[in-house]
């Protein structure tokens, strides 16, 4: 050979003593042993180890393109399972359709969402050891909704065994697919079935459109003991607070003076101060905009409640808590957060899934949230969920608004309007004590962002 052809194969044996070096280690362990179950082989045998980690990024399709495997991070692997491989039992309406963004040659359409009927009966083979997974039914709506980074709220009624359960939140995979979380489980290489029946989705947060079903998917969560897997997230947890109700000192001889506007305070608010800051709680009379459609109980102990009345919803779907509060009756310059102070009778009823709360008053905090008032499974929580929080006095709070006292007095008040509708039955048997304003010490964020 020349000199110059001996040049070029040194070059492409240094080539690929760097591709190999390089990437190499960044492969699975058992990589070409999965190639051998894929139907490209010799595509993947000969191909650099760069372009190779790329694919297996993606995901290679295993077991004739029914099983896609892909890896991430620290070499956990994620396993899909095509939707061709369920049963579609009954007389669910459903069609085959090839889509070029599926990951799979085929999907599945179900042409009902209120009469899915999927039973789902798999294994995961490929999963990493002593990692937590969860279970992720993976669907796309056919007509077209923007990507948002917002879970969005869907209501999947499915069931695992005999326990009917919900799953109300679905999430963005990608700018294409979304997911919704059905099960967790920590992977100890078991050869474990996994058996769900999908049901329905919720025909009135998802309208009458069909949804296409690509699979199901193990997606590694983190790498846990077993005994962590319920604390793998406190997502939107309520801030807990640096003080005890009860510590709170009653304001001086002047109190009467300061709030002469409101003559009836024994049965509108409570007024305290911590650490210098005002503490104000408005009862429930003074914050329910309406009182046709509840029942109001007298008599309730002290230990109960500050106030001499506190209010039962009557089965309903929508209510809202309205106030206005003066200048005078917060600390200026001060970060607040508002709770809403409840409890549940025996009678409850509808309030086991999230209930939507709408801020009518202030646009730009007017993209709806959820609050649950039974705590849910860590599976339905997520960053536009808010879940209660048990208190020193016996009472139940929730998070509903965080404030500056300097800013969003206008004309010296500030006014609240909160709407609350649940679509899943009524919010019957809530008890509404009322509504505490409570102030926030800067001092404190460090403790604050420990205890999240």
């Amino acid at each position: 050979p020349t000199a110059h052809e001996v040049v070029i194969q040194l070059k492409k044996s240094w080539q690929f003593q760097e591709d190999y070096e390089k990437w190499e280690p960044k492969l699975p362990k058992d990589y070409k042993e999965i190639i051998q179950m894929s139907k490209c082989l010799e595509i993947y045998s000969t191909i650099k180890k760069e372009d190779l980690y790329n694919i297996f990024s993606k995901g290679i399709l295993l077991q004739q393109d029914k099983v896609l495997l892909s890896f991430d991070g620290d070499r956990e692997r994620n396993e899909m399972v095509s939707a061709t491989m369920f049963s579609y039992i009954g007389s669910c309406p459903h069609e085959w359709k090839s889509l070029p963004e599926s990951r799979f040659g085929t999907v599945v359409e179900m042409l009902d969402i209120t009469d899915v009927n999927i039973e789902i009966k798999t294994r995961a083979q490929f999963l990493s050891p002593n990692f937590v997974y969860g279970v992720y039914l993976v669907f796309k709506f056919c007509d077209s909704r923007n990507v948002s980074s917002k879970p969005v709220y869907v209501n999947l009624k499915y069931r695992k065994g005999h326990k009917s359960l919900h799953a109300y939140f679905a999430t963005w995979r990608d700018e294409q697919w979304m997911m919704i979380e059905l099960y967790r489980f920590l992977n100890q290489n078991e050869d474990d079935v996994f058996e769900f029946l999908v049901e329905s989705f919720s025909s009135y947060y998802c309208g009458g459109a069909a949804v296409y079903v690509e699979g199901i998917e193990f997606r590694a969560i983190n790498k846990v003991k077993y005994e962590e897997v319920g604390k793998l997230k406190e997502i939107q947890q309520v801030l807990k607070s640096d003080f005890n109700v009860g510590q709170a000192q009653e304001l001086p001889t002047n109190f009467e003076e300061i709030f002469k506007i409101c003559r009836n305070y024994d049965d509108l608010f409570w007024l305290g101060e911590v650490e210098g800051k005002k503490l104000l709680v408005l009862s429930a009379k003074a914050s329910l905009y309406k009182f046709s459609n509840v029942d109001i109980f007298t008599s309730k102990p002290p230990a109960e409640s500050r106030f001499q009345e506190v209010i039962e919803l009557l089965p309903q779907q929508v209510f809202h808590l309205k106030c206005m509060i003066k200048s005078q009756m917060l600390s200026p310059v001060t970060e607040y957060v508002c709770y809403l102070v409840f409890k549940l009778s025996e009678k409850c009823q509808g309030l086991h899934s999230p209930v939507e709360v709408q801020d009518v008053l202030h646009k730009e905090n007017n993209e709806a949230e959820f609050v649950y008032f039974i705590t849910p499974s860590p599976l339905n929580t997520n960053d536009i969920t808010r879940v209660p929080k048990q208190r020193e006095d016996g009472w139940m709070e929730i998070q509903l608004w965080k404030f500056n006292s300097t800013h969003e007095f206008k004309d010296d008040s500030l006014s609240m309007n909160m709407k609350f509708t649940t679509h899943q039955g009524t919010m019957s048997g809530l008890i509404v004590c009322g509504l505490e304003f409570r102030p926030m010490f800067s001092g404190n964020s460090d403790d604050i962002q420990r205890q999240r």
